[in-house]
């Protein structure tokens, strides 16, 4: 019994001294290890409830943080937005500079001199039929002159002049109903009539049968047209109808050369052409 007494005074003593070393050293790095040992093993409730008191105690700062992470988070969104848009309008840009490099290339190697023009107004409602241009009277543009575009390196007609104002002029197109220019095909021997229909096809009548004309084919102007200089592209042979029973010449389909829908710019071909053949009085306007 005396034994027992004494082991218990022993371990007291032993967890007295213990507790005193913890208590006098409690910077060190071997103390404070040992005390959270301790705590951890005598009292692990005791542990988790200080975890848990200094999660609770430093809510405010979590949420803080969380608010500013999220504006940090929305601001770089939208310094990304503004460096896409950024990224497409310098890819538009340079693309829109290639594009005029192009044109001012392929225009350079023309026969005829003209004026470049802008398109600055299209009506919806008369797609196919004509556009304004931002050049006229005082920059040399004439009733009837040629209206010639660019498309990937290659160009075609487009149309004529319709009507001319001190600064800007209507440009008549060759999809318009109105519309029609004699064409041929290169090394063919015939010509046809190529109509407007006011949609993004042109109607070649008076094709003689027996003709060798087929899909695919170009038609060019042909010399026989006053209006238009020739050997300008037309378009190409999209279809070729059957001759009707009751006509003795085969009508087809021609897509236009240069597409109305991607223009952007213009070139109106400068040439001096019959007085008589437009009436120049009744054109301009004032």
């Amino acid at each position: 019994m005396n034994r027992e007494k004494d082991m218990a005074n022993y371990a007291f003593v032993f967890f007295v001294f213990l507790s005193a070393l913890l208590l006098l050293f409690p910077s060190t790095r071997v103390a404070q290890t040992a005390r959270i040992i301790a705590s951890y093993s005598l009292y692990p409730s005791l542990h988790y409830g200080a975890k848990y008191d200094y999660y609770i105690r430093n809510v405010p700062e979590n949420f803080l943080n969380l608010l500013k992470t999220d504006q940090e988070n929305r601001a770089l969104k939208s310094k990304i937005k503004e460096l896409e848009i950024s990224v497409k309008t310098a890819r538009a840009a340079e693309a829109e500079n290639q594009r005029l490099t192009g044109e001012m290339g392929l225009s350079r190697n023309l026969a005829f001199r003209g004026v470049w023009a802008r398109v600055i107004n299209k009506n919806p409602l008369d797609w196919y039929g004509s556009f304004f241009i931002n050049k006229g009277a005082k920059a040399g543009i004439t009733l009837n002159a040629t209206v010639i575009g660019f498309e990937t390196a290659r160009l075609g007609l487009i149309g004529r002049v319709f009507e001319v104002y001190p600064d800007f002029s209507k440009v008549l197109l060759i999809t318009n109903g109105a519309s029609s220019v004699i064409g041929s095909v290169p090394g063919a021997n015939f010509e046809g009539l190529a109509e407007g229909r006011g949609t993004w096809l042109l109607k070649v009548n008076y094709i003689p049968e027996g003709s060798d004309i087929a899909e695919g084919m170009e038609l060019i102007t042909s010399p026989s047209g006053l209006l238009f200089p020739p050997g300008l592209p037309v378009g190409r042979v999209a279809r070729v109808h059957p001759k009707e029973s009751f006509m003795n010449f085969i009508t087809a389909d021609v897509a236009p050369a240069i597409s109305i829908n991607s223009l952007k710019e213009v070139y109106v071909i400068k040439r001096d052409l019959p007085a008589d053949l437009y009436g120049l009085s009744e054109g301009v306007k004032k």
